[in-house]
């Protein structure tokens, strides 16, 4: 039986669990992976998330129906204006990055044909990660995560059902969103802690006496600096991408911290009870899933999984018929 071939470029943590989720599936892919740190490409390929990899990017693409950017921001621009002119009328790109306004201006620079559908997968937050990188990619992932799907204003709609099926057979779903919004709402959940977190460590570390401080810190101070970006290049990207909604979530948290200096000084116990109160309800709520009930119902991972997964396959093999006749 001949395979349909997806590309994942970048196999870390999401790129590893994409390719394991779609072995897992046991659908008839041949998954090709390609990773700039070659000992990275090696180790997915032990691990069976992809079937084989190319070191070279033009040859991991060739022939892909579907090509799965699993990268930084600050990659996706250059590694799409690297495959511009190499891909075939039906291939079809999405990212997983998690900001999507810049990333859909450069996918707009895609010759005709080339159809591109934003994605960001956002991991439950039930879920809980040991480890980064390959070593921690599973195929069991994105189980119910929320997959965020932004299809270019030129996207067909069987681009965006390819993409809903892809969502369907990792398991996630599919939660269409435009843009701008995406932004603004990943800007106030993943963008403003990292950048607080920042500021907070650095308020820390860089004061008088933070050798002994050092000391007494423990996982507290550990969970902030697991917040802090690791890469600062792809973090100034993200920071300055976001920067009209993080101004403004800044000025925000400004005018709280300035409640709460207020309490203290007065020694309002009542005002910060309830805020800690108020703050631990709606963690509850959220972690239990009561704020999603009704808005975004769970796949079906029985039959219907099954039906969807192979309709997902079938609109890929259209798209590759495509790609080979053209």
């Amino acid at each position: 039986m001949t395979k349909t071939r997806i590309a994942i470029i970048g196999l870390g943590l999401i790129g590893g669990s994409i390719g394991l989720a779609l072995k897992k599936s046991k659908l008839p892919l041949e998954v090709i992976g390609h990773d700039k740190d070659l000992s990275v490409a090696g180790r997915a390929l032990k691990r069976g998330a992809v079937d084989k990899t190319e070191w070279n990017l033009i040859s991991a693409c060739e022939g892909a129906g579907l090509i799965v950017l699993a990268m930084p921001l600050d990659g996706i621009r250059d590694t799409l204006a690297a495959l511009r002119s190499h891909l075939a009328p039906g291939t079809l790109i999405t990212d997983t990055a998690t900001t999507k306004v810049p990333v859909l201006e450069w996918a707009s620079d895609l010759p005709t044909g080339i159809e591109f559908v934003g994605g960001n997968p956002v991991i439950n937050p039930r879920r809980q990660i040991s480890g980064q990188g390959i070593e921690a990619a599973d195929a069991t992932l994105f189980q119910d995560a929320t997959y965020c799907l932004i299809p270019s204003v030129s996207a067909s709609s069987q681009a965006i059902d390819v993409m809903s099926g892809f969502v369907n057979v990792l398991g996630a779903k599919p939660y269409f969103i435009e843009a701008a919004e995406h932004d603004g709402l990943m800007a106030g959940v993943q963008h403003l802690p990292a950048l607080l977190a920042t500021a907070y460590a650095s308020s820390i570390i860089s004061e008088q006496g933070w050798v002994e401080r050092s000391k007494l810190a423990s996982a507290a101070f550990r969970a902030t600096l697991d917040l802090v970006p690791t890469d600062k290049h792809t973090a100034r990207l993200q920071f300055f991408a976001h920067r009209d909604d993080l101004m403004r979530w800044i000025d925000q948290s400004i005018v709280k911290l300035r409640e709460v200096r207020t309490w203290l000084a007065s020694e309002d116990a009542a005002a910060l009870e309830a805020l800690v109160q108020t703050v631990m309800d709606e963690r509850v709520k959220w972690q239990s899933g009561q704020l999603e009930r009704g808005t975004l119902p769970a796949p079906d991972l029985g039959e219907s999984s099954n039906q969807l997964g192979r309709m997902f396959l079938g609109g890929l093999s259209d798209r590759l018929k495509r790609v080979k006749s053209s």
